[in-house]
């Protein structure tokens, strides 16, 4: 019987490859490109590769309308994206830019393979999350197995010794660039246009879980309110995001109460409106308060349009025949696509004005904030058996450049190391046990300043950064040796 199934499923899985050829050859091009690596550290093929989900959905966009002689056309174009000079791309893994054009990219594909009709668009987003969630877990579990089966063999015949990192990274490249892509096409063809029957454990989960924790955070932002209204102050400053989540999470869960056999809260879900208009008031209050004190940053402006959206979706639901969630999701993708790519207006040149507008005595506040992170004490280089000083700019021999808020460290004439100052200062904060919002105590200077990698470590001289109320910016990183075992 078991025979049976894997036997099925593989043959579903060849039928959906000749359905998806060119999802298949992209799949095909992600896992060369990943393999690349063992043989080059290209910065560009990195970046292409974050963004292949961006270029696999859109050819699954076109896919999707390949019945339109055009778009079809472009769907058999869509490999040339490949071409695209990604290695132009130089931002953090965790930039709001990328994060937003993940977002934009998503909500296009819904909407292409969804129906106007709120329970028809909800019922083909939830179809999406389904197919990445299952993919995405038989893709580690293919990546698991194949890890603990090489592992095996290395230790039980003593072979392949020193090339874990490489096996790792080519396991890694045939689970996530070609198994999960893949995968995806298989089970959006299975899911495609099938209404969703949701199991027991989905109904517990909304009726006993999630909905009882709404109602209860409801409950805390209007006391919060009645608080701030009663001692006539200003909303805190993490309020905005707080009700972000709450009245997104709210909009979901309405959304998936069409699929309840037996809803429990209905009362609670059919006053949305109503009961969400009010936290964002008070969302709003805050946001206004606070760009007239510090004025527009880029987390802030796309936390505006993500408030805009929301505001918009509860004026929506005041009116029942509407597609609330498909003119919401339209209204987010053409909002989120102009502050993330209009020059001009983008949430980054948004900024840039903003700052350079404030006052010069504000400018100075600023620039009092700033932290240099240096220490005295001494550091555990035990196990490392090569230092090589670091020289700036040197341009040859062991030196590192500094270019677009990115460090690059040569060793003897060869890149050995790129990240961007934001990623590694993330890194270092977690390793410290610090998230991106706290304050750093100078016991833990010594830690920021050591970079532990696989079979290196970077020793920093010092960096500097300041502090806004959006967080943390790191302005130089002065490296000043590396050390490999």
């Amino acid at each position: 019987m078991k025979a049976d199934k894997l036997l099925l499923f593989w043959l579903k899985w060849k039928q959906s490859v000749k359905r998806n050829p060119i999802e298949s050859f992209l799949a095909v091009c992600f896992c060369i490109l990943w393999l690349s690596l063992l043989f080059t550290d290209n910065h560009a093929i990195v970046n292409l590769l974050r963004y292949a989900p961006v270029v696999f959905l859109l050819a699954c966009i076109f896919h999707a309308h390949s019945k339109q002689k055009v778009v079809r056309w472009l769907y058999y174009l869509s490999p040339l994206l490949l071409l695209i000079p990604f290695y132009g791309i130089d931002e953090a893994v965790v930039s709001l830019h990328y994060f937003f054009t993940l977002v934009i990219i998503q909500i296009l594909y819904i909407l292409a393979t969804s129906r106007k009709d709120d329970r028809l668009f909800a019922n083909g987003a939830l179809n999406y999350v389904k197919s990445v969630g299952i993919s995405f877990v038989l893709s580690l579990t293919i990546l698991i197995t194949l890890w603990a089966i090489i592992a095996s063999i290395s230790y039980i015949f003593d072979i392949w010794k020193g090339n874990e990192d490489d096996w790792l990274l080519a396991i890694q490249a045939i689970a996530w660039a070609f198994c999960m892509p893949l995968l995806f096409v298989l089970f959006q063809d299975t899911y495609k246009d099938k209404a969703i029957r949701p199991s027991k454990a989905f109904h517990f989960l909304l009726n006993y879980i999630l909905s009882p924790a709404l109602i209860i955070y409801t409950v805390i932002l209007y006391l919060y309110m009645l608080k701030i209204v009663i001692a006539f102050e200003l909303p805190k400053g993490q309020i905005a995001y707080m009700v972000t989540a709450f009245v997104s999470a709210f909009f979901i869960l309405k959304g998936c109460q069409c699929f309840l056999e037996k809803p429990i809260y209905v009362w609670f879900y059919r006053g949305a409106s109503w009961i969400t208009l009010p936290t964002l008031i008070l969302c709003w209050v805050g946001i206004v308060y606070r760009i007239r004190e510090y004025g527009f940053t880029e987390p802030r402006v796309y936390l505006i349009a993500v408030v805009s959206v929301l505001t918009l979706t509860a004026f929506l639901f005041f009116f029942r025949r509407l597609p609330h969630y498909t003119i919401a999701a339209w209204f987010a993708t053409i909002l989120f696509s102009i502050i993330t790519y209009i020059p001009g207006i983008s949430a980054k040149h948004i900024e840039d004005w903003s700052q350079a507008q404030r006052p010069e005595s504000e400018k100075k506040a600023r620039q009092e904030e700033m932290i240099t992170i240096l220490s005295k004490e001494s550091m555990d280089i035990s196990g490392y058996k090569q230092l090589y000083f670091l020289d700036p700019f040197s341009g040859e021999g062991n030196y590192y450049l500094t270019s677009k808020d990115s460090l690059s460290l040569y060793i003897q004439d060869s890149l050995v190391y790129h990240n961007h100052f934001s990623r590694i200062f993330a890194n270092q904060m977690q390793q410290a046990g610090l998230s991106l919002s706290d304050s750093i105590p100078e016991g833990k200077y010594t830690e920021l300043l050591r970079v532990d990698l696989d079979s290196a470590l970077i020793l920093f001289e010092n960096y500097t950064l300041f502090r806004t109320d959006s967080g943390y910016h790191v302005q130089y990183m002065q490296p000043k040796c590396y050390l490999t075992r």
